[in-house]
């Protein structure tokens, strides 16, 4: 969306109420005539591009399992909340009346800071700034005053900022609203608990829940209820496969687990397609310690005692770790190629380490762009950038009477509900995971330095050939030329605005 400029001369005017009702019309009139021009709609299946990747280049495509592969629908979030929150009152002794609270599926989003110390849920910007009003202490939202309170300002310091936790996967959405619900109820009857504590039971029983096997459980024994067919997936393996590209797997679950998965997507015959399977691998220490690899005898269900020298084809290894794996994997292409959904997990390492290329599956992406490319949205968005910018060219105006200020004033009051109206398209609470109003969130600036590329789930690569170069855009900065609406330039003696538009 463009961002509108103008042209200001400071010095010392008035404005009426007539002046400032002129400017607003004036400027509704110039959105009007604009609508046709607005920019085109974006492709929700799209792959989209922080660097430039040519795939031609690209012999080794690897990919990690969960949220990539394997895609899990709304359903999975709840299951992993009653799980984790029984296991709270069953083993660690919370309160009973926690299992009546259900699990919120729009409360939260991903890529959420956590602030353990004061049990606050907060959306910070790339560059550590507070966005107003997504500061929640359990499910209360705090005033700007409060949060001014607790954090001396609207910003992070670069120390507070890194040492918050943030809930980057998706498995840390149950993560958030478990917190959340927790922290609630203490406060709403009174129970004093200590923070720290608190937050290492939740972080504990939602790590349970995986490493026990109950999650996996109950996705296997329902996988139409937890598991996308993923629609495209078989098709765009096969093509690379055909191609003489080489595939790889590292994941995180178990054998048993994953092949029933892939078996669900893809048939009892996937893995042909693929020449090297690692499980268990434990990222992301996978990529940083020196763990040995070990055979994994999938009719017995356990591992081989014998030191692994080399990795053959076809056959299932556990653990692992990346120095290995690139000494004994035989690959006959060069360009590696790793998609992964976690950007610390699974693209950091690769990508900073390695020198791999690196792609980020978003699931939320597709959600979002839809949003953004509702006429709402899109109307409201252009509205607001105009309406920013009276307000800015009329700041310095002496404004000559209480109608006057009164017509400023609901400028300003106009904005913030523009603001907050857009911000709820995306998410009541804490809106795009992508952006604040202004700035691209913390998780959006991580995203644009790990991956090279980024689309919401693998089967759009489908719309790509093997061949295909992706190019980043060029973004305009604050200071450079922006398309449409260019300028719109206050009055220097007289009652009309000047509105320039290229």
């Amino acid at each position: 969306m463009a961002v509108l400029s103008r042209t200001l001369y400071c010095c010392k005017r008035i404005a009426s109420a007539q002046t400032l009702h002129n400017a607003y019309k004036k400027a509704q009139e110039l959105v009007s005539h604009h609508r046709p021009s607005y920019p085109p709609r974006i492709d929700p299946r799209g792959v989209f591009a922080n660097n430039e990747l040519n795939l031609h280049k690209i012999g080794v495509y690897g990919f990690d399992y969960d949220y990539t592969l394997a895609v899990y629908t709304r359903e999975l979030s709840p299951l992993i909340y009653s799980l984790a929150i029984n296991r709270l009152v069953t083993r660690l002794k919370y309160p009973e009346g926690l299992l009546k609270i259900a699990y919120d599926p729009i409360f939260a989003i991903r890529g959420l800071h956590f602030d353990v110390d004061h049990c606050c849920l907060l959306k910070v910007d790339a560059f550590n700034q507070i966005q107003k009003g997504t500061v929640y202490r359990g499910r209360k939202k705090l005033t700007d005053d409060e949060v001014v309170e607790l954090y001396g300002g609207s910003s992070l310091s670069d120390e507070k900022g890194r040492s918050l936790p943030q809930l980057i996967d998706l498995f840390s959405l149950p993560w958030a609203g478990l917190l959340a619900t927790v922290v609630q109820f203490f406060d709403d009857n009174n129970i004093m608990f200590d923070p720290v504590c608190l937050y290492q039971d939740v972080a504990e029983a939602v790590r349970q829940v995986h490493v026990t096997g109950e999650m996996y459980a109950s996705v296997s024994a329902n996988m139409e209820k937890y598991v996308h067919q993923n629609v495209g997936l078989k098709e765009y393996l096969e093509r690379l496969h055909n191609n003489g590209k080489e595939l790889f797997m590292v994941t995180n679950s178990p054998f048993s687990f994953m092949n029933i998965g892939m078996c669900y997507m893809l048939g009892d015959d996937w893995r042909r397609l693929f020449k090297y399977i690692v499980v268990s691998a434990k990222k992301p220490n996978f990529f940083q310690g020196k763990a040995p690899f070990r055979l994994y005898l999938e009719q017995e269900d356990t591992l081989w005692y014998e030191r692994v020298t080399d990795l053959k084809p076809g056959r299932i290894y556990a653990g692992g770790n990346i120095t290995d794996f690139s000494k004994k994997a035989k690959f006959q292409n060069s360009g590696v190629l790793y998609f992964g959904d976690h950007i610390y997990t699974d693209l950091a390492d690769p990508m900073l380490q390695l020198g791999w290329h690196t792609a980020a599956i978003v699931p939320e992406l597709a959600r979002e762009i839809r949003a953004q490319n509702h006429e709402e949205f899109r109307s409201a968005i252009m509205w607001l950038e105009m309406l920013t910018s009276l307000i800015e060219a009329y700041q310095c105006y002496e404004l000559t009477d209480d109608k006057a200020k009164y017509e400023f004033k609901k400028w300003i009051l106009e904005r913030r509900a523009l603001r907050e109206k857009t911000k709820a398209m995306f998410n009541p609470q804490f809106g795009s995971m992508f952006r604040t109003y202004h700035n691209m969130t913390y998780f959006s600036r991580r995203l644009g330095r790990l991956s090279d590329i980024y689309t919401s789930r693998l089967p759009n690569m489908l719309k790509y050939s093997d061949e295909h170069t992706f190019f980043p855009r060029r973004n305009a900065l604050p200071h450079e030329t922006h398309l449409h609406i260019q300028h719109v330039q206050a009055p220097v003696d007289g009652d009309d605005l000047i509105l320039d538009a290229d």
